[in-house]
């Protein structure tokens, strides 16, 4: 009882009082007006109160409450008896039966008052409910939709706010942690108001209690203007919902139970995208064992070969080093030495993958100039092939792009090295670099015998290849690796035939701000 007379004396702030007394005074006005001229033209002399009925109807609609259309109701009978009634100009309630007749009169007004009060009342309800619904639906739509808690709060924080005609705050954790929150403030009043450590004391109090509290249904918190409803269910608490009603008389007997629905439907959200963030963190961590599984398959391979061939050659010397000639022995040694150096350079491969994939290192990006890495790269695989044949092509203007330059450099050697030891041909490979879109693509094409279509969709999973022997090792792990490196600097790697022979390699990295990659 004492809420509702609370509401019923907030709704009388003085801007609205001098409204309603102004819309009082000047349709009444206007009603005694129309209501001489009626009379002086002997038009309705019998039914006069009509007119002051009337004004009565439009002064209960055109105002807030029942108190203006009761005050016009004892107003149009005080006229007609002022007016129109004998004496004329003068007040004389004791003619007889006269207050019989004023006593109807005035029940009648009150009544019309009333009734026009409820029928406003009414449709103000009507339309409020519409509006609820299709907010619900809105919001319903729109924030299942989510795909991160940022863009839930906000909408559910849009959705109250328009739905309730008020300022709101929502907080995701404690309110005094202030993990995450979003402001929609009808004024900047308000959303000091949400600021103030006593505000966000009452609001970490809906938080701990799980139960909502504040102004509008505690009289024990003073000072406080917002109420606060907790976002939690019986085994989680998410956060709390804070609103500061700009107009009272907009709190409707089931407003709190709409508000109820709305953070229901802000939980489902929130919950539909921790079990998405599950899923998708339960598939990163299959993917990482898929390629942990198939670097494992592709190291043991790849060590097998060069390593049985170090351990023959040196056998065969060792146990038959006296009647082996001198060129059959040097070329002996120079294999052990190729497969030596070769195993060296599968090493810093798996160190470079255990650095973006083992969790104890991050990226160490930085703005480099295309020019000078793919210099690098070109000059150590040439050290590497000394026979080698590269032709480079990069464009005239400076390209820079953010990345770990040792990586990316590791990157282009390994896609070099398999162009000029698995393409089978021995013309030229190119290493040409293009800015398409918002990223730097580097491809490297070979003139060789190319890919098996059906090794394409999986060629960079680390999968050694079928019947492969001494001259094809590497190529699994080698290109898984820069599979690995590529993802981790946000890019792309492709690879594909040329339509005159041979394949091509392709990898996109973005640009500062670029997130479109191009084929």
């Amino acid at each position: 009882m004492k809420k509702r007379i609370k509401r019923f004396l907030n709704n009388f702030d003085s801007l609205a009082l001098f409204l309603d007394f102004t819309r009082t005074l000047l349709v009444y006005m206007i009603a005694t007006c129309f209501a001489l001229l009626l009379n002086q033209a002997s038009v309705m002399n019998d039914n006069i109160f009509g007119v002051y009925m009337l004004g009565v109807a439009l002064i209960s609609f055109m105002t807030s409450g029942y108190l203006w259309g009761i005050l016009a109701s004892i107003g149009g009978v005080i006229g007609v008896n002022f007016f129109f009634t004998f004496p004329y100009f003068a007040l004389n309630f004791t003619i007889t039966g006269y207050p019989i007749t004023f006593s109807i009169m005035l029940l009648m007004s009150v009544l019309v008052s009333a009734l026009t009060a409820k029928v406003k009342k009414a449709a103000a309800i009507s339309a409020t409910g519409k509006k609820r619904a299709e907010t619900l639906n809105e919001m319903s739509t729109a924030i299942l939709t989510a795909v991160d808690v940022d863009t839930i709060i906000g909408m559910a924080a849009d959705s109250f706010h328009e739905a309730n005609q008020c300022s709101v705050v929502l907080y995701i954790g404690s309110p005094m942690e202030d993990i995450k929150h979003v402001v929609r403030a009808s004024n900047e009043k308000d959303e000091q108001f949400f600021s103030s450590i006593l505000e966000k004391q009452v609001a970490c109090r809906a938080f701990e209690e799980c139960r909502p509290v504040g102004a509008e249904i505690e009289n024990a918190t003073r000072n406080c203007k917002g109420t606060y409803f907790p976002i939690a269910t019986e085994e989680k608490k998410y956060g709390v919902v804070g609103l500061i009603f700009d107009d009272t008389k907009l709190l409707l007997d089931d407003t709190f139970s709409f508000i109820n629905v709305m953070i229901s439907q802000t939980i489902l959200a929130l919950e539909k995208q921790q079990a998405n963030e599950k899923a998708q963190k339960i598939l990163l961590e299959t993917e990482k064992e898929k390629m942990r599984s198939n670097l494992l398959r592709a190291v043991s391979h790849d060590l097998r070969t060069p390593l049985t061939g170090i351990i023959g050659s040196a056998t065969t010397l060792l146990e038959n080093g006296d009647e082996i000639g001198e060129e059959t022995s040097r070329k002996m040694l120079t294999d052990i030495q190729h497969d030596a150096e070769w195993l060296v350079h599968m090493v810093e491969n798996l160190l470079s993958v255990t650095r973006i994939s083992g969790g104890t290192a991050t990226l160490k990006k930085q703005e480099e100039i295309i020019e000078e890495v793919v210099s690098e790269a070109v000059s150590r695989i040439r050290k590497r092939f000394p026979g080698s044949c590269i032709n480079v092509e990069v464009p005239e203007e400076v390209l820079l792009v953010p990345m770990d330059a040792t990586l990316i450099e590791q990157v282009l050697i390994n896609l070099m090295e398999n162009a000029i030891r698995h393409s089978g041909s021995t013309l030229p490979i190119s290493l040409k670099v293009s800015k398409k879109k918002s990223g730097a693509v580097f491809t490297i094409s070979d003139h060789g015998k190319g890919i098996d279509p059906s090794r394409i969709p999986d060629i960079f999973d680390g999968n050694p290849q079928k019947g492969s022997s001494d001259s094809t090792r590497g190529i699994g792990i080698g290109l898984s690796i820069c599979k690995s490196i590529i993802l981790a600097h946000d890019g792309n790697i492709f690879v594909k035939n040329n339509l005159d022979g041979g394949a091509s390699f392709s990898f996109v990295l973005p640009m500062k701000g670029g997130k479109e990659y191009a084929e």
